[in-house]
Protein backbone atom coordinates (compact mmCIF):
# COMPACT_ATOMS: atom_id res chain seq x y z
CA UNK A 1 0.00 0.00 0.00
CA UNK A 2 1.24 3.61 -0.80
CA UNK A 3 1.24 6.57 1.28
CA UNK A 4 0.71 10.02 0.13
CA UNK A 5 2.98 11.99 1.94
CA UNK A 6 2.49 15.91 -0.07
CA UNK A 7 2.31 18.68 2.11
CA UNK A 8 -1.07 19.13 1.49
CA UNK A 9 -1.77 15.62 3.56
CA UNK A 10 0.84 16.42 6.56
CA UNK A 11 -0.27 18.24 10.15
CA UNK A 12 0.10 22.09 9.53
CA UNK A 13 1.85 23.28 12.47
CA UNK A 14 2.68 26.83 13.57
CA UNK A 15 6.23 27.37 11.88
CA UNK A 16 8.53 28.79 14.55
CA UNK A 17 8.67 32.69 13.06
CA UNK A 18 5.25 32.86 13.29
CA UNK A 19 5.20 31.61 16.96
CA UNK A 20 8.47 34.35 17.80
CA UNK A 21 6.11 37.30 16.17
CA UNK A 22 3.09 36.75 17.84
CA UNK A 23 4.07 38.20 20.83
CA UNK A 24 5.30 40.71 19.71
CA UNK A 25 1.92 41.80 17.66
CA UNK A 26 0.46 41.57 20.55
CA UNK A 27 3.08 44.45 22.53
CA UNK A 28 2.56 45.96 19.55
CA UNK A 29 -1.70 46.24 19.86
CA UNK A 30 -1.60 46.86 23.10
CA UNK A 31 0.98 49.65 22.13
CA UNK A 32 -1.42 51.34 19.93
CA UNK A 33 -4.24 51.21 22.01
CA UNK A 34 -2.00 53.07 24.76
CA UNK A 35 -1.54 55.45 22.22
CA UNK A 36 -4.96 55.88 20.99
CA UNK A 37 -6.58 55.92 24.41
CA UNK A 38 -4.31 58.91 25.53
CA UNK A 39 -5.60 61.06 22.15
CA UNK A 40 -8.79 60.72 23.18
CA UNK A 41 -8.32 61.54 26.86
CA UNK A 42 -6.38 64.50 25.27
CA UNK A 43 -9.48 65.58 22.82
CA UNK A 44 -12.18 68.02 24.69
CA UNK A 45 -15.97 66.94 25.76
CA UNK A 46 -17.30 69.15 22.74
CA UNK A 47 -15.28 66.94 19.94
CA UNK A 48 -15.50 63.60 21.51
CA UNK A 49 -19.68 64.24 21.32
CA UNK A 50 -18.78 65.15 17.87
CA UNK A 51 -17.23 62.06 17.14
CA UNK A 52 -20.38 60.20 18.96
CA UNK A 53 -17.86 59.37 22.15
CA UNK A 54 -17.70 60.06 26.27
CA UNK A 55 -14.95 59.62 28.26
CA UNK A 56 -16.59 56.69 29.34
CA UNK A 57 -17.14 54.80 26.48
CA UNK A 58 -13.15 55.18 25.44
CA UNK A 59 -11.97 52.58 26.74
CA UNK A 60 -15.08 50.42 25.06
CA UNK A 61 -14.78 52.40 21.86
CA UNK A 62 -10.93 51.10 21.73
CA UNK A 63 -11.46 47.10 22.93
CA UNK A 64 -14.46 46.71 20.67
CA UNK A 65 -14.26 49.49 18.00
CA UNK A 66 -17.25 51.45 16.95
CA UNK A 67 -20.87 51.15 17.99
CA UNK A 68 -22.91 49.30 15.40
CA UNK A 69 -25.68 52.32 15.68
CA UNK A 70 -23.45 55.03 15.22
CA UNK A 71 -24.35 56.68 11.90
Amino acid sequence: MFYDTTASHRPRRKSLLAIAIQPWRMLAGVLEARRTRASLWRLDDHLLKDIGLSRGSIDSAIRHGRSRNFP
